[in-house]
């Protein structure tokens, strides 16, 4: 019980977790800190529990002088400099080692289909017409079916797979693409990417943030969209946001929907050109990194990432 460890993701409502980290640490809880408040004290602390928009670069490394694991309750690791770490001996762990793990959590694939849905159906704006104007009319939201929709998924890994799964219930026909999977199954067929969004209906993206998919989707691979709903719910630097802006301004893109958007971290409401856009156009919803956080998804996620804080914090002394 000598070890501390520093959580910032808020868990008032996931008591189950807490009684595991205080099981084994000292446990301090700030809630989404200020990245200077967290360099004041990091050099306390031997294991990190961070929220996905904390910071971890190379000066708070520097200071975190007792720090030898990370351990990341989400996929994405893009705000975390890995490779200092790597030099610093702090190991970090993210659910993106946890694949057979993750395969049973289906929050952001299904909130996917749901923002294919929204899309699809107009269910935002007949509601809205309803509330907000005051009009009882079909004929202004006549939707479409997802049944034998062609849906690209770019990116397949478990997120991907598991879109896949549901996907096939609605009798869509679904391709993939992904640089590291290249093997149809039986429920996917693998087609290059010019092939994805040449041939798609509906384009959905699941590939992390990195130095190999920061702005895969630019302004070329948009031109090749043909009159597309676009979906993103996995990290908003995978796209280009102008170009994004561009195809629906000009129809390669019929509709959008965007869980993410880029730089999260500081954001600039008044400013930022996508909300903007969102806010006069109808074919762009946006919402705020909603798709992974089912109260049922969470539950397991952020207990098993204290397991295996527990192994590691357990294991320093051996």
């Amino acid at each position: 019980m000598n070890h501390r460890i520093l959580c910032t993701v808020p868990l008032d409502e996931f008591q189950l977790t807490k009684d595991k980290l205080e099981s084994f640490a000292k446990v301090d809880y700030l809630k989404y800190p200020a990245y200077g408040e967290v360099e004041k004290i990091i050099h306390k602390y031997v294991g990190l529990f961070p929220n996905a928009k904390m910071k971890i670069d190379r000066s708070l490394l520097d200071k975190a002088k007792l720090l030898k694991i990370i351990t990341m309750p989400a996929m994405g690791t893009d705000h975390i400099d890995k490779k200092y770490c790597n030099e610093k001996g702090v190991e970090v762990y993210s659910l993106t080692d946890a694949k057979e793990f993750m395969s049973s959590i289906s929050s952001t694939a299904e909130y996917t289909v749901g923002l294919i849905l929204l899309l699809l159906k107009k269910y935002n704006l007949s509601m809205n017409s309803v509330l907000d104007e005051n009009i009882w009319i079909t004929s202004k939201f006549r939707g479409n079916d997802l049944k034998n929709k062609l849906v690209g998924i770019i990116g397949y890994g478990t997120v991907g797979k598991n879109v896949a799964k549901l996907l096939q219930a609605f009798g869509s026909k679904i391709y993939f693409y992904d640089a590291y999977v290249k093997e149809s199954d039986k429920i996917s067929k693998y087609k290059s990417l010019s092939e994805i969004l040449a041939l798609s209906d509906i384009i959905t993206v699941h590939v992390p943030l990195n130095n190999e998919t920061k702005h895969m989707l630019d302004e070329e691979q948009f031109s090749l969209m043909k009159d597309v709903l676009f979906i993103n719910a996995s990290r908003g630097g995978v796209i280009n946001e102008k170009s994004l802006l561009y195809a629906l301004d000009k129809g390669n893109v019929r509709a959008a929907a965007v869980d993410v958007l880029e730089d999260e971290s500081n954001i600039d409401f008044s400013s930022n050109k996508m909300i903007n856009y969102s806010k006069n156009n109808d074919n762009l919803i946006i919402t705020p990194h909603c798709a992974g956080s089912s109260m049922d998804g969470l539950k397991k996620i952020f207990y098993h990432t204290a397991q295996i804080l527990e192994k590691k914090v357990q294991g320093i002394n051996k």
